[in-house]
């Protein structure tokens, strides 16, 4: 395989990959040829292939990206998994925080985050991105039988100190509230 690209994130917290090997996919995906600053590149700027607006080949897929940090916090690189949920944040505040599906893998001195022509923007696993957004940075690990323990969050957290309420499990009622510090509370509705 002659060529970089997202797919290799998808190995982070699966328990595939060993500590070192981890370690070098995640520093392999924060180098900015394949981290754009608003999520990862599908293909690194270094291949002859790349192209920043090509659907599998150098555009930035909102859920890869989600997916990819989410396994970066599973494996242990909470402040990676952080700076992938707030490059995240930053690409959706430039499509009125509703996250395309794809978008260009342009950094911001190249112009920031362009819609990809025929992409849905809203689109359904776009929007489930915040999901395992939120429960990785959170520290949040769902668990069979409805459990879900809190660990510390990444810190500091990509969003500051807030409170989300609402949440269930298993049918019961739940709040979060996460200091700035990272500290997790979870809270009986």
């Amino acid at each position: 395989m002659d060529g970089v690209a997202s797919n290799m994130g998808h190995l982070l917290g699966t328990g595939i990959l060993n500590a070192e090997e981890t370690a070098v996919v995640v520093q392999r995906l924060m180098h900015p040829s394949i981290f754009s600053g608003f999520g990862i590149r599908t293909l690194d700027t270094g291949n002859a292939g790349y192209w920043p607006l090509r659907y599998h080949a150098g555009a930035v897929w909102s859920h890869d990206t989600a997916v990819i940090l989410q396994g970066m916090a599973k494996a242990g690189h909470p402040g990676e998994a952080a700076q992938l949920a707030t490059a995240l944040l930053d690409a959706a505040e430039g499509f009125d925080y509703r996250l395309s599906e794809l978008f260009s893998g342009d950094t911001a001195e190249e112009g920031g985050p362009l819609p990809y022509p025929a992409s849905c923007r809203p689109q359904a696993w776009a929007a489930a991105s915040a999901v395992p957004m939120v429960l990785a940075t959170l520290g949040l690990t769902p668990q069979g039988g409805g459990a879900l323990p809190a660990s510390s969050a990444t810190s500091p957290t990509p969003f500051g100190a807030l409170r989300v309420d609402g949440l269930q499990a298993a049918g019961a009622g739940f709040s979060v509230a996460v200091e700035a510090s990272g500290q997790v509370t979870v809270l009986p509705a």
